[in-house]
């Protein structure tokens, strides 16, 4: 029992308790755990725009990626280009013009050994304004036609140019595939 009270005496003794030691642990032991399970989402849709809606005769899958703003100019207007798609990647813009807002739009072959076939895509951006469901037309653009053999397996991205704007959130695209 002297022995037990000697090192607790001892303890006391020291330029650092035991006890701050021991409760530095728990701390840093607590600290560890809420750490380990905290996780950061970041959600936050910095693209401008409220949503796409597909209407997809089901052979190409849409992917928007967007609103942008067009760095180098374009004055070609290749968006109503008829070609065949093919295993490279196809880059279709109406005319661009540096500093004005792009919307850029991929179309991805589904089952092209199954879908071939001709096929014509239009895409449409509303800005809404609160007054009606799909708000103030932006901009129309109709492609030319793509033809879909068994070996297609590339992607067309679509650069459609909407102007110098100023746009308000949110803009929302319309695309339809005939």
């Amino acid at each position: 029992m002297k022995n037990i009270r000697m090192a607790i005496s001892r303890l006391n003794d020291r330029k650092v308790p035991a006890l701050a030691l021991v409760l530095v642990a728990i701390v840093g032991a607590v600290a560890g755990v809420l750490g380990a399970s905290i996780s950061i989402s970041t959600s936050a849709n910095y693209k401008g725009e409220a949503g796409t809606i597909h209407q997809n005769s089901g052979v190409f899958t849409i992917s928007d990626t967007g609103l942008t703003v067009v760095n180098n100019a374009n004055a070609t207007d290749g968006s109503a280009d008829s070609f065949t798609i093919q295993a490279s990647a196809y880059i279709v813009n109406n005319a661009l013009v540096q500093g004005d807002w792009v919307d850029t739009v991929t179309f991805v072959d589904s089952a092209p050994s199954t879908t071939t076939g001709t096929y014509h895509p239009t895409l449409s951006f509303y800005q809404h304004t609160g007054s009606s469901a799909s708000g103030t037309l932006i901009k129309t653009v109709t492609g030319g036609t793509w033809t879909v053999v068994s070996t297609s397996s590339g992607t067309v991205s679509f650069e459609v140019d909407l102007g110098a704007g100023p746009f308000t959130a949110p803009i929302t695209a319309y695309i339809t595939v005939t």
